[in-house]
Parts: structure tokens; sequence; C-alpha cells
């Protein structure tokens, strides 16, 4: 890239490593630099359009989610949801409360990887499991919320779970390729 004389000025007269250069605002820019630039002021806008300024509470992003993008809580009592509750609950209690398994608190370890061993490990992270599902929800409780996103088409299925107690966001689409590059954003968004 080559600057104009006029746009260029040593201070001092002195010329070395240590000399001090002031480029002029009011330099002509070539066409190379003023692409460099535009694409360098896209990118700031996007950047900063993504970065968030401050944390939401988990009740704030539950009522954004209902205003914004038109979702709908799903009923405690359902099926679906209380399947999940329970599976999300277990693994929890997995994850953050193993002393609640007693002789399961420690995961089981894979010894080899013959057909035997590997059936064995199954066996054991079932049993660990089941062990996870047996623990009362008096000694250990989520507080678990799931939303889904009507659609026209039946087989389109958009739907985000949100646990407040430990800050868990999470979902998932299914249908169409448009539909899943919808939850993508949305999911990106709540992120």
């Amino acid at each position: 890239m080559k600057k104009s004389a006029s746009a260029v000025s040593v201070i001092g007269g002195a010329d070395g490593p240590t000399s001090v250069f002031v480029l002029k605002k009011d330099a002509k820019l070539t066409l190379r630099q003023k692409m460099g630039r535009l694409k360098n002021r896209a990118k700031r806008f996007y950047v900063e359009k993504t970065l968030k300024c401050e944390g939401h509470s988990m009740d704030e992003v539950m009522e954004y989610i209902v205003n914004r993008y038109g979702f709908v809580e799903v009923a405690e009592a359902s099926d679906e949801a209380a399947e999940e509750y329970n599976q999300m609950r277990a693994s929890f209690i997995i994850q953050y409360a193993p002393e609640l398994l007693g002789e399961y608190a420690l995961p089981p370890q894979l010894k080899s990887e013959s057909p035997k061993d590997v059936e064995v490990y199954f066996k054991q992270s079932e049993e660990r499991m089941k062990k996870a599902l047996e623990v009362a929800p008096a000694v250990f409780d989520i507080d678990f919320h799931k939303f889904q996103k009507a659609s026209d088409d039946v087989k389109d299925n958009i739907h985000i779970v949100i646990e407040k107690k430990y800050a868990y966001i999470g979902g998932g689409a299914a249908g169409s390729k448009k539909l899943i590059k919808k939850f993508n954003r949305i999911y990106k968004d709540l992120k």
C-alpha cells in the first residue's frame, strides 16, 4: 500500500527504527483500503450485535421466548414433560449430587472393549440411572420448564427446555431444514 508524500510526515526529521510517523486523516484512501475498512465495519457491527452486555435471569429468558418467539409452556402433567423431568433430574443427580447414590456414586469403569465387559459396563450404568431415579424429589428437585412452538406442519417440532435452579437451557428441533435453521437462530439468541 502506497501513501502519498503529503499524507505522511516525520516528526523531528529523524529517520530510523525509532522514528514517529503521523498519518493524516484527509489522505486519499486506495480502493483496497476502502474495502478493508468496509469489511472491518461490517464485522464490528455483527460482533456488537451478538455480544450480550449483561446476563439475564432465567425468568427473563422464559418470558423472552414466550413474548418474542411465541413458545407455549407444556403442562407438567403431560407424559412427555413428566418423562423428560424424571430423566433430567436423574442426570442432574448423577452430575451434581452423586453422594445421594451411595455405592453407585462413582461412575462405572470400562475394563476392556470386549463384548462381555461392555455389557457389564452398560448394566452398571443402567443400575446407576435406576438408583438416581429412585431418589425422592423431596431430597433433590429441579425447576423444570418445557416450551413448545406450534407449527403448521404436524411433522415440524421445536422445543426449548429450561431448568432454572442449575441454569440449563437446551432444546431440539425436528422437521424441515428451514425449521432447523430457525431453531438454531433462536437457540443462539438465547445463549
